[in-house]
C-alpha cells in the first residue's frame, strides 16, 4: 500500500522541531529519529494520525506559505492553545494562518469552516469576517453565518 508523507526540509534543528510537533497533540509521537549527523539530520513525527518527515541538510531549500498543514479544531480552546503555541517565536498571518518558529506554515481552523464557507446564503459573509481575523474566532464566524 502506498502512503503519502509530507517531507519538510527545515532550516532549524530537527530534534527541537520533532519534540515541539510531537508535543502539540495528545497523540503526537516521534516515530523515528531524530537522527543527527554532521551534514544532515532527520526525524519522523506522527500527529493526529498524520505522519511528517523532517529533514535538515543546510539552507539550500526553504519552505514557503504555498504549502501548509491544516489543523481542524472542534473548540475555541483547541484553536487558542494551538495558535498560541505556534505563534510563540512564529509569525501570525490572516485567516488562521501562522508560520511557526521552524518555518512551517499552519492553518488553525474550526472543523466546520469549509461547510460555513460553502453556505450559499451566508458563506460570503463568513469569508468577509474571516478575512479580518488572524486567529479565527468560532463565535464571530458563527455570528456571520447566522446573520
Amino acid at each position: 500500500m502506498q502512503t503519502v508523507t509530507p517531507f519538510l526540509w527545515i532550516q532549524h534543528p530537527v530534534d527541537e522541531a520533532a519534540n515541539f510537533y510531537a508535543g502539540l497533540f495528545d497523540d503526537g509521537q516521534i516515530v523515528s529519529g531524530p537522527n543527527v549527523g554532521d551534514d544532515m539530520s532527520s526525524a519522523t513525527v506522527r500527529m493526529s494520525g498524520q505522519t511528517i518527515h523532517l529533514f535538515n541538510a543546510g539552507t539550500q531549500r526553504a519552505l514557503t506559505e504555498a504549502f501548509s498543514l491544516m489543523v481542524t479544531c472542534s473548540t475555541q480552546a483547541e484553536i487558542d492553545r494551538l495558535w498560541d503555541a505556534l505563534c510563540d517565536g512564529g509569525t501570525p498571518s490572516m485567516c488562521g494562518w501562522v508560520t511557526d518558529r521552524f518555518g512551517v506554515t499552519w492553518q488553525v481552523v474550526p472543523d466546520s469552516l469549509q461547510e460555513w464557507l460553502s453556505d450559499p446564503a451566508r458563506g460570503g459573509e463568513v469569508a468577509k469576517v474571516m478575512l479580518q481575523m488572524q486567529k479565527l474566532e468560532i463565535a464571530d464566524l458563527r455570528a456571520a453565518l447566522s446573520g
